[in-house]
């Protein structure tokens, strides 16, 4: 099938969100539109669409106002800021751990042999970019520019405890996921988790990392990267019901995946916002970003916005992974 869509000027784009039913003041629109897009904004008019007989139509619902739409914008941008907070902290803490046992009984320029992960597939082509060439934009960066103007004539690449500090994400969970079986064990059990799925969790967390840093909306998502959930037993704070019974979360006594509890809404925000709370307890056990966090959604949930289109369920903050 072929895209046949035109250019609209800023006036066309919003004269036709008006026919389709959008409330709003068409200067106010018309600036919004150039800010921010068409494209870009229709994410957050879409959950106002019509449905007919399951079909969604161009058509917006009635009295829906550009208020509301951009509430969900608001939203979404303040989510994504306070999820990088977090997710910052917690590559910092990965990226200090990974230079600290990798060198605690070998030399911090080891990992610069090719053959230092022998099933790390490209291995070499990685290190490549963390060589030391002419032009290389590593170079921009002062330490980087000090060291080799001190060292270079010995060594082509920083010591790891520097490199660390400029790789890509990406680099460092894959640097984690080729490491020894006992340096991955270490750091999972600093923070409270099994080697895979603390891999599965950094995985998930690299890819939210790249949503938010590239401004893509992250509150109704479904992620295809998807944390994995501790096996029942592992950690019991992931197998809790809630009970209208007795109004509170109570622990399943055995594997219940039928049950809806916030460990098979993997796929979600939610969920990917739980392992960055678990996390932080042990990387930054003083932080109070958790209620920064709370803050922000119970301000926006006050507002207008829908929690549970983000699989956050009605009791979720007196669930025993948030407290």
């Amino acid at each position: 099938m072929k895209y046949t869509k035109q250019h609209l000027s800023l006036e066309q784009q919003a004269d036709l969100l008006l026919s389709r039913g959008l409330c709003a003041d068409r200067h106010e629109l018309i600036e919004c539109l150039a800010n921010v897009g068409y494209y870009r904004l229709s994410a957050y008019w879409h959950p106002y669409r019509v449905r007919r007989d399951g079909v969604i139509q161009d058509e917006i619902i009635p009295g829906t106002t550009l208020e509301q739409v951009w509430l969900h914008y608001r939203f979404d941008r303040n989510l994504r800021l306070c999820l990088l907070d977090a997710i910052e902290r917690i590559e910092i803490a990965l990226r200090s751990r990974l230079a600290y046992f990798h060198t605690q009984d070998a030399s911090p320029f080891d990992y610069a042999s090719s053959t230092y992960f022998p099933y790390w597939k490209d291995y070499d082509k990685k290190l490549s970019r963390l060589r030391r060439p002419t032009g290389n934009t590593l170079n921009a960066i002062e330490f980087v520019e000090h060291f080799f103007e001190k060292y270079g004539d010995s060594h082509s690449y920083l010591p790891l405890w520097m490199a660390m500090g400029v790789t890509e994400l990406g680099f460092v969970v894959h640097f984690f996921e080729h490491s020894e079986k006992s340096v991955r064990s270490q750091i999972s059990r600093e923070w409270g988790l099994k080697n895979k799925t603390l891999l599965s969790w950094l995985k998930a967390i690299n890819t939210l990392r790249n949503e938010c840093a590239h401004h893509a909306r992250v509150w109704n998502r479904r992620f295809r990267v998807v944390p994995a959930i501790p096996a029942f037993g592992e950690n019991k704070f992931w197998s809790f019901t809630y009970s209208d019974e007795h109004g509170c979360w109570i622990r399943n006594v055995a594997p219940c995946p039928d049950q809806e509890t916030l460990a098979f809404s993997g796929s979600t925000s939610a969920a990917l916002v739980f392992v960055c709370r678990h996390i932080m307890r042990y990387v930054a056990p003083h932080s109070k970003w958790h209620l920064r966090m709370e803050k922000l959604l119970d301000d926006f949930s006050q507002a207008g916005v829908d929690l549970s289109k983000m699989g956050l369920p009605e009791h979720w903050k007196s669930h025993p992974l948030w407290r």
